[in-house]
C-alpha cells in the first residue's frame, strides 16, 4: 500500500480516537458535575451566658476562643449593696434567734424577782388607795368634802386598781411560762430572718459569673467598668460536645435517608473523616435557610435538612463552628443518576 494512504488511515485513526477520548471525558465530567458530593456545615449550640444580678463588671478572666469548663468563673461583678444587705440581714438573724431563745427558756430568776416587786408595790399602792376611798365614800356621803376631791380619790384609787391587775397578770405570766403562740411567733421571726440572709448570700454568690458547661467562648459583649443588667449577654460560647452537621436535599431525596442509620462525611479542607448518625429530618421554612451550597432541588421542590450528630467523640479542635463538610455518595432517589 502507498505510504501516503497509511499516513493518512493514521491520521484519520489518530482522530477518532481523540475525539472518542473527549467525548468520554466530557460525559464523565458532566455525570460527576451532575451529581457533586453533598455539602453541609457543621454547627454548634450557642450559650448565652448573662448576669443574674445588676452591677458594674469588675473583671473579665477569659477571653476570645479560650476554652473554659463547667463552673469556671468568667467575670466578676461588683454590687456594694448586696454586701450591705447581708450584714443587715446577718444582725437580723442574731436578734430574732436571740427572741426565740428566751422565748424557749422563759424568764430568768432576776426577770421573777423584779416582776414580783412591782406587783408588791401596785399591791400597796392599791390598798393605800382603797382605803383612802373607803374614808372619802363615808365623807361624801355626809356632805362633809366638796365633790371635786371625792372624784379625785376615787380616780386615784380605780388607777391602782388597774395598775393591779396589769402587774398580776405579768406576774402569773411569768411563773406559769411562756406561752406557746409566742414562740411560735419568734420561730417565724427567726425563719423569716434566716431566708432573708440566704437570699441575700446567694446574691452575693451570683457576683460571679460562672460557665454552664464545659465549652468555647465565641464573643465577649462587654468589658470591665460597663454596667451588666439582669439578663444581658455577657458571653455566647459554643459547647464541646454539641456539633451537629447539618445537610439540606431536595424533597425528591429526603426518604433515600433514615433516621438512626450511620454515614459518613469529612471536612473540606483538613479531609477528617467523621462517622454520623442522622438524628432528625426538619422542612425548612425557606431557601434562607437551606444549609448545602448547592443542594439538588428542582424547581417547586420543598427542601428539607438532615441533622446528624457524630456516632464517636470528636477532638474538640478538629471541627469548628461553621466548618464546610461533604458527604461523598450520599444516597439518592432512584433513577436520579
Amino acid at each position: 500500500m502507498n505510504p501516503r494512504h497509511l499516513i493518512r488511515w493514521g491520521l484519520v485513526l489518530f482522530f477518532i480516537c481523540a475525539f472518542a477520548f473527549m467525548g468520554f471525558m466530557a460525559h464523565a465530567h458532566r455525570s460527576d458535575s451532575a451529581h457533586p458530593p453533598l455539602s453541609g456545615k457543621a454547627r454548634f449550640e450557642t450559650i448565652h451566658v448573662s448576669s443574674k444580678v445588676p452591677g458594674r463588671i469588675g473583671s473579665i478572666a477569659i477571653r476570645e476562643g479560650q476554652r473554659v469548663r463547667k463552673g469556671d468563673v468568667l467575670a466578676v461583678i461588683e454590687v456594694p449593696e448586696i454586701a450591705a444587705r447581708m450584714e443587715s440581714a446577718e444582725g437580723a438573724l442574731k436578734s430574732a434567734s436571740a427572741k426565740y431563745r428566751m422565748a424557749l427558756e422563759g424568764a430568768d430568776e432576776y426577770e421573777r424577782k423584779q416582776v414580783r416587786a412591782q406587783y408588791e408595790a401596785a399591791r400597796a399602792q392599791y390598798d393605800f388607795a382603797k382605803n383612802s376611798y373607803r374614808r372619802i365614800a363615808s365623807m361624801n356621803d355626809d356632805r362633809l368634802i366638796a365633790q371635786q376631791e371625792y372624784d379625785r380619790v376615787k380616780s386615784s384609787y380605780l388607777a391602782a386598781r388597774a395598775s393591779l391587775e396589769a402587774a398580776g397578770a405579768l406576774l402569773k405570766d411569768i411563773e406559769s411560762g411562756v406561752r406557746a403562740e409566742k414562740i411560735e411567733m419568734a420561730e417565724g421571726d427567726m425563719l423569716r430572718a434566716k431566708g432573708a440572709l440566704r437570699e441575700a448570700r446567694s446574691a452575693y454568690e451570683e457576683r460571679f459569673v460562672q460557665a454552664p458547661a464545659d465549652m468555647r467562648i465565641e464573643s465577649v459583649t462587654m468589658k470591665p467598668g460597663e454596667l451588666a443588667a439582669p439578663g444581658s449577654p455577657l458571653f455566647t460560647g459554643h459547647p464541646a460536645d454539641s456539633v451537629r452537621f447539618r445537610f439540606t436535599v431536595a424533597e425528591s431525596d429526603v426518604h433515600s435517608f433514615a433516621r438512626g442509620e450511620k454515614y459518613e462525611i469529612r471536612t473540606a479542607f483538613t479531609g477528617l473523616r467523621v462517622d454520623v448518625v442522622l438524628d432528625e429530618i426538619l422542612a425548612l421554612p425557606g431557601y434562607a435557610a437551606v444549609t448545602s451550597m448547592y443542594p439538588r432541588k428542582k424547581a417547586g421542590e420543598t427542601a428539607y435538612e438532615l441533622i446528624f450528630r457524630p456516632a464517636d467523640a470528636v477532638e474538640p479542635d478538629a471541627v469548628y463552628h461553621n466548618m464546610r463538610v461533604f458527604m461523598e455518595n450520599a444516597p439518592q432517589a432512584s433513577g436520579t443518576r
